[in-house]
């Protein structure tokens, strides 16, 4: 034990200059075949398969407005009705956030989600057992409340445990469980279509809770944030984890040097600033420059016309007449699958096109769509739909939407949480799940009344917003890939916050944050270590 160095000791000059990236072993074989990252990849299931449940929510209650069965048991739900019944979700995801945040900053991001999914599978079992429309919404509601806490807890996990090298792919990947559970929803609900009983809605609202229950097992065994552990004076437990499964128990390895000594030095300016605080967001031009693009990303991810087609594709197939229920669910379907291409593609390319680069691709391919969509729609309407070739030319628009779609829905996420600093990490989720959900309370209700009010024209509303997000990607967001978690602050903050480890006999006259061993004690080191920020 002696002759191993300690994390916390002075690092060496061999680190100046050097960023993550620099020290991070390069995989020589797949990672499959590197045991400690299976088991850590294996582990943080518990929070990639977040988005599962709810990309299966939103295609489920699609199959289930094209199942007579269901239609008959609620009394075929008007607008108003059928907007309560997505809305319950929402409704209890937006009351989670108020307190979704605390939850993270107090006991870490592990637990929040085996709390969180403990109360999903609650919710399923009562939605599944539904003998009114009551029950099916509070059942629900449910579901939207452990889901909103999982979802604010499940990237940051996944962020802040991540190996280095895989950390992009991994959150980026998280957001493909969204089109992979709506493929089995979708699939399900067509399969279950000639049960001739209500089991043919209840069997699918049971399956819903099985990526909870893996979730649920997987969080008692998963790894907490070494990130969390630092700045709770658990150093020894982070170094302990960051050792066990990014360099397979060497403590002593330069990762686990360089990983804690960025880590530290990033929160020890934190706590001293006491930047938890809400007030942050606005206090430097950097933070508020986050926040003008958390919320635009946010609210992107929910008003660029995705709407339509997850909670009310029947009503758009309506609106080209397109009436067979099968035909629904089929196409439903199919779109589950091309979905799942689309966004596994994109994940695996964030590290390549960046984030920047593919919501920008993605906001002029959507826009691009819909224009098309819209002139398709509207002579499909002016020809009393005759032309099956025009409500052809339509679904092929709603399979090509998900070309744009998808890239902005696998880098939304990875994008908004490593901008954050980690004192803003658990709210920037918050607000991030906050705008996405409050665009949803104004699609699942606005959304079918403008269908049926204005048909075909409500799309040049879409057309008119995806043009401004067009602009504002181009002109406003930069680019964070190739950058380390905490080495991101300098393209907001500037260089001064460059992140460089130096040896202590070479940082005379700079400016120097004092890290401690094991704990802090008003930021002054226990086991003395300095580390540089800005020009040495």
């Amino acid at each position: 034990m002696s002759s191993e160095r300690d994390p916390t000791k002075t690092l060496s000059g061999e680190f100046e200059g050097l960023t993550i990236k620099d020290v991070t072993p390069k995989l020589e074989k797949i990672w499959v075949r590197y045991p400690r990252l299976v088991r850590l990849n294996l582990l943080l299931l518990c929070a990639f398969l977040g988005q599962t449940s709810n990309g299966y929510d939103g295609s489920m209650l699609n199959g289930m407005q094209a199942l007579p069965q269901w239609n008959k048991y609620f009394g075929s739900p008007g607008s108003g009705r059928l907007g309560a019944m997505v809305n319950g979700i929402v409704f209890g995801v937006l009351i989670s956030l108020t307190f979704s945040s605390q939850l993270c900053e107090k006991i870490g991001r592990r637990y929040p989600i085996t709390i969180g999914t403990s109360i999903v599978i609650i919710g399923s079992v009562l939605q599944t057992a539904a003998v009114n429309y009551a029950m099916f919404v509070v059942g629900r509601f449910l579901i939207g409340i452990g889901g909103g806490i999982v979802a604010v807890a499940a990237p940051q996990l996944m962020m802040e445990c991540a190996y280095p090298s895989q950390r992009g792919k991994l959150v980026s990947l998280y957001m493909t469980q969204w089109p992979v559970g709506y493929l089995i929803a979708a699939w399900t609900t067509y399969g279950t279509f000639k049960i001739q009983s209500s089991w043919s809605w209840r069997l699918p609202s049971l399956l819903q809770i099985v990526p909870s229950v893996i979730q649920l097992i997987l969080s008692f065994f998963a790894p907490e944030s070494p990130r969390w552990l630092i700045y709770n004076d658990r150093t020894d437990e982070a170094i302990d984890m960051i050792a066990k499964y990014h360099s397979g128990g060497d403590r002593s390895s330069r990762l686990v040097q360089f990983e804690v000594a960025e880590i530290q030095s990033a929160l020890i300016q934190e706590k001293e600033q006491k930047a938890m605080k809400w007030s942050e967001f606005i206090r430097t031009p950097g933070n508020r420059r986050r926040l003008y693009i958390l919320i635009f990303v946010g609210f992107s991810t929910q008003w660029s016309g995705n709407g339509l087609t997850s909670y009310y594709l029947p009503r758009v197939l309506d609106s080209i007449n397109i009436t067979s229920p099968e035909t629904k669910l089929l196409i439903n379907a199919l779109i589950a699958i091309f979905k799942v291409g689309c966004s596994t593609v994109c994940a695996l390319m964030i590290d390549r096109a960046g984030r920047r680069g593919l919501i920008l691709f993605g906001t002029i391919t959507m826009f691009l769509v819909f224009v098309i969509w819209t002139i398709m729609s509207a002579l499909n309407q002016e020809r009393d739909f005759q032309e099956k070739s025009l409500a052809s030319a339509v679904v092929a628009m709603i399979f090509l939407f998900h070309v744009g779609y998808q890239p902005l829905a696998a880098s939304a996420i990875v994008y908004v949480i490593e901008s954050a600093p980690f004192s803003l990490r658990a709210k920037t989720s918050m607000i991030f799940q906050l705008c996405a959900y409050t665009a949803s309370v104004f699609n699942n209700f606005v959304n079918p009344i403008a269908m049926d009010a204005i048909k075909w024209r409500y799309y040049i509303v879409y057309c008119v917003i995806l043009a401004v997000e067009v602009v504002v990607t181009y002109f406003y967001l930069p680019e964070t890939k190739g950058r380390g978690l905490e080495e991101i602050a300098e393209i907001f903050d500037g260089p001064a916050t460059a992140i460089t480890v130096h040896d202590t006999e070479k940082t005379s006259g700079s400016e120097c944050v004092k890290r401690s061993g094991d704990s802090w004690k008003d930021g002054k080191a226990i086991e003395q270590q300095e580390v540089v920020r800005g020009n040495a």
